[in-house]
């Protein structure tokens, strides 16, 4: 657990990530992002994945999640969803869960992160919001990589936090595949992800 400006960070227990994500979650993403929690379920009881939820001090309430596959073989981890939750947004709390993440897991040699490639994006509207998203992780440390991937359909360009340790560029692709090998059935492991 971390404090910055009476923020603080804590594990969520299974029941209470499965409130958030299905009471939030829908909201805070497109509903063809969102895998079933079941599947989450599944990967938290396997010890690969981790919710971590970041709270006011004073009244204990939610104000951003971060879900994460955590590879404990490569201590390697890759942000699944992160949201601040839409009463509080525009006030720095994006940046606050960033840096409590980052001193949570200081353990773990990094961390990745898949944005949306904005060269992708069909509307001028969703380029600008995504490459705002991508500005908001390069503010916050997060540092882009050469390596790109596409999940199910969806074009990727990949980022990573350095934590406890120097993460190579050219293991990028290792890491996530590695990821979604443990996330996903072989099968559709071959079907829906590729690196670029």
């Amino acid at each position: 657990m971390s404090l910055i400006q009476n923020i603080y960070s804590r594990p969520m227990q299974l029941a209470e990530a499965k409130a958030v994500y299905i009471g939030r979650g829908h909201r805070d993403f497109p509903l063809n992002e969102l895998k079933p929690f079941s599947m989450i379920e599944i990967l938290i009881n396997s010890g690969c994945y981790e919710c971590c939820g970041f709270y006011q001090k004073e009244d204990d309430s939610l104000c951003a999640y971060a879900f994460m596959m955590a590879d404990k073989e490569t201590d390697m981890l890759l942000l699944d969803y992160f949201a601040v939750c839409e009463e509080v947004r525009e006030k720095g709390y994006g940046s606050i869960a960033l840096k409590l993440l980052k001193a949570d897991y200081m353990n773990w040699n990094g961390m990745l992160f898949e944005v949306e490639n904005d060269e992708a994006a069909e509307t001028e509207e969703e380029r600008l919001l995504r490459q705002r998203r991508i500005s908001f992780y390069e503010k916050n440390g997060v540092v882009m990589t050469k390596q790109r991937s596409r999940a199910f359909g969806v074009d990727f360009r990949l980022m990573v936090m350095n934590l406890g340790g120097k993460t190579e560029e050219n293991s990028i692709g290792y890491f996530i595949s590695a990821m979604y090998r443990k996330m996903l059935p072989e099968k559709i492991y071959k079907e829906q992800f590729a690196l670029l």
